[in-house]
């Protein structure tokens, strides 16, 4: 997948999570593409029905942006997404909110997945949001400041973000008994290398991946007591969802083609527990 004239996989690498940013509001014809890209959204791997704003901030009061308890300054734009609980619809939100964060980094604004470190009721008061919707994340939307605030600085070192899990901790050949280096991954050594860069919450990286003839398999490997911290959301399933759509759009941009498939059970793979089989990747034949 190519972003006007940028190809996806750089895009993936340049982002960066940004919590501090320039007291304006963006463009209206920037505001514009972002709207109309969230209009142009392809349905998601598994059909849900997902709903993004673009919410305007009031001037932030001593820079912080209202709805976000002080963790993010200067924004004056927030990009929403609301859903319906369903088993499927946290790797759809994923999937897609992250579509709409390359794109905003495509047209050089900062951005940052918030999935836990911000008001629902505020967000849902701006989006009138309905009894039976629930918001999963939000991400600010603006210019990036010229230098981080403390606070963003503590953020970013306390996650951890730039120190992702070695390539062979994520993906193997076959089973989990084999893993994989980038040279072994052959023609998916690329799309991997992407999942591998994909952001997730608390920087855990919840994904496994095995590869084999018949396709990319991917399970879950779920942080013990994490869904408690957060009993609306499944953001460990959101992650998953992110990993997706950096696999697919990367395969896409580089001429491979394929479709996701849900199958009842892992796909003859040996599963060690308490890995969750989710979902594959099947290339065209």
């Amino acid at each position: 997948m190519t972003y006007d004239t940028e190809p996806v996989t750089d895009l993936i690498r340049r982002r960066k999570s940004w919590r501090s940013y320039r007291r304006e509001h963006i463009a209206d014809d920037l505001k514009g593409r972002i709207q109309g890209f969230i209009a142009s959204l392809d349905v998601p791997p598994f059909g849900s029905t997902l709903r993004f704003r673009l919410v305007d901030s009031p001037v932030p009061e001593k820079t912080r942006t209202p709805g976000t308890y002080g963790v993010i300054r200067g924004a004056r734009h927030t990009l929403v997404g609301i859903v319906r609980p369903s088993l499927l619809v946290w790797e759809d939100f994923g999937y897609s909110f992250e579509s709409v964060i390359l794109f905003c980094t495509g047209l050089g604004l900062g951005t940052c997945w918030m999935g836990g470190t911000f008001s629902r009721d505020y967000y849902g008061r701006a989006v009138d949001l309905a009894p039976d919707e629930v918001i999963p994340a939000v991400s600010p939307v603006g210019y990036v400041a010229g230098k981080r605030s403390i606070l963003d600085s503590l953020f970013v070192m306390g996650a951890g973000s730039r120190n992702r899990k070695p390539f062979a901790e994520l993906f193997f050949r076959d089973d989990f008994s084999t893993s994989l280096d980038p040279a072994g991954a052959g023609a998916y050594g690329e799309a991997l290398e992407m999942v591998r860069l994909a952001p997730s919450a608390s920087n855990r990286q919840p994904w496994r991946v095995v590869v084999t003839e018949a396709g990319v398999h991917f399970f879950l490997s779920r942080t013990p007591g994490y869904r408690k911290l957060f009993s609306q959301v499944d953001l460990q399933c959101i992650d998953m969802g992110i990993a997706m759509f950096h696999f697919s759009s990367a395969a896409s941009s580089l001429g491979i083609s394929g479709s996701w498939r849900k199958q009842e059970h892992p796909p003859g793979i040996r599963m060690p527990e308490p890995l969750e089989y989710r979902v594959s990747w099947v290339p065209e034949s």
